[in-house]
């Protein structure tokens, strides 16, 4: 069955990319300009699901509560930084899927979301897949009876066939491969503080946008003996001796090492943007497999340059600066946070232009905040967000907006 997206031309992917990255440099330095002021508009509102009487904040849909749902058992069982993000994204691709088979076999989305959603989270959480069956069979018994429950089961069905086709993807895409290789040693090189480092072959991974993670990898940092390395390393060092509150406050903000991480910050940030503009389900859907699609993506070509350039972290070039939050167990460039925001908020400013750059905005300070903390160089910010605006536009540009997509096997 060929359902799934191909993508669009190289032309449209260069296109895009150089779109959203122009876009993404004016939403973070103006918060307006060209790209808020162009003629896109958000994406078509709520018409059935969620009627004229409900508040913006509840979007009774299923795609909203299910992605709660996933945000409650990443917290509950502590699953990490990377495996976080890879839930959410495989999640939200299942649903979308889901909505778009529902839809061309005029099914309605809810009950399809929801099947392709419990399918994908009891293959991530097998200790809590009785609970999250026991969900699923307590929505289906919810629903009025005759027709309607018919239908919604029926959808179900749907929805579960479209998250096992994810799960399969899932299953065969080198996320955790076996690392056996040794961390090179030398002044210029960073030094493990455990071992194995965080996800050392996490470059590897099976992207769902890019062709591979050295796709994009960043150019050699600066060396260590050049003008550019000094001012950053003496930024960090001015930073660490006269850090103010306010700069302590935001880096103790974005450091989400522990409850729903980043990507379950970034994911409730998309579900108030989404509630906010009361979106049908479809297109929430699609934002948020796009968003968090991106996110892995970023990820996968950060920690491709992390494990090839193995760069060290500042406080081990000087050991003076002091960190305002606990320092990953992974190279410093380029940095994850940069990376990884900056790919969610640019595919939101790209979802959402009414907001005038609000996203990116916030990735920039997610980047920045590790600068605060003490834990990245300027450059590293600076390589992880070039890494995530091409990254947000091949996704923007790649997933389809009416058919299933699976990422290609290779």
């Amino acid at each position: 069955m060929d359902t799934f997206g191909r993508g669009p031309s190289a032309a449209r992917l260069r296109n895009a990319e150089r779109t959203l990255v122009m876009c993404g440099w004016i939403g973070v330095l103006a918060a307006a300009g060209a790209c808020a002021g162009s003629s896109a508009k958000p994406p078509t509102t709520e018409a059935g699901a969620a009627s004229s009487s409900s508040a913006p904040w509840a979007m009774p849909t299923a795609t909203m509560r299910w992605n709660e749902a996933a945000s409650e058992l990443i917290a509950r069982n502590q699953v990490g930084q990377q495996r976080s993000a890879r839930v959410l994204a495989y999640l939200n691709l299942a649903i979308n899927n889901a909505i778009h088979t529902a839809a061309q076999q005029g099914r309605t989305p809810d009950g399809a979301a929801a099947g392709a959603a419990a399918t994908v989270l009891a293959y991530a959480f097998p200790n809590n897949a009785s609970a999250i069956e026991a969900r699923l069979a307590g929505e289906t018994a919810a629903v009025g009876g005759g027709a309607t429950r018919d239908d919604f089961a029926s959808s179900v069905k749907l929805g579960q066939a479209a998250g096992a086709d994810v799960v399969t993807a899932a299953k065969n895409d080198r996320f955790d491969l076996a690392w056996t290789g040794t961390i090179p040693t030398g002044g210029d090189k960073w030094v493990s503080s455990s071992q194995p480092p965080i996800f050392p072959r996490l470059g590897e991974m099976r992207p769902f946008f890019l062709t591979s993670g050295a796709e994009l990898r960043a150019p050699p940092p600066p060396a260590m003996d050049s003008p550019e390395f000094k001012a950053a390393l003496a930024e960090l060092r001015t930073i660490s001796d006269h850090r103010t509150t306010e700069q302590l406050r935001i880096a103790q903000f974005w450091e989400q090492t522990t409850g729903v991480y980043s990507a379950g910050v970034w994911n409730d940030v998309a579900r108030k943007a989404i509630a906010a503009h009361r979106l049908r389900d479809a297109d929430a859907a699609r934002i948020l497999a796009q968003a968090h699609m991106a996110a892995i993506d970023a990820f996968i070509a950060c920690h491709d340059g992390k494990y090839t350039y193995w760069f060290p972290r500042p406080s081990q070039v000087d050991p003076a600066i002091r960190l305002a939050i606990g320092l990953p167990n992974h190279p410093s460039y380029p940095g994850n946070h940069a990376c990884v925001s900056t790919a969610f908020g640019t595919v939101l400013d790209a979802a959402f232009p009414d907001e005038n750059g609000r996203y990116a905005a916030m990735a920039r300070e997610a980047a920045e905040s590790r600068i605060y903390a003490g834990i990245h160089y300027r450059f590293d910010n600076e390589a992880g967000m070039d890494i995530g605006r091409k990254v947000a536009a091949r996704a923007v540009a790649m997933l389809p907006a009416d058919k299933p997509y699976l990422p290609a096997q290779k």
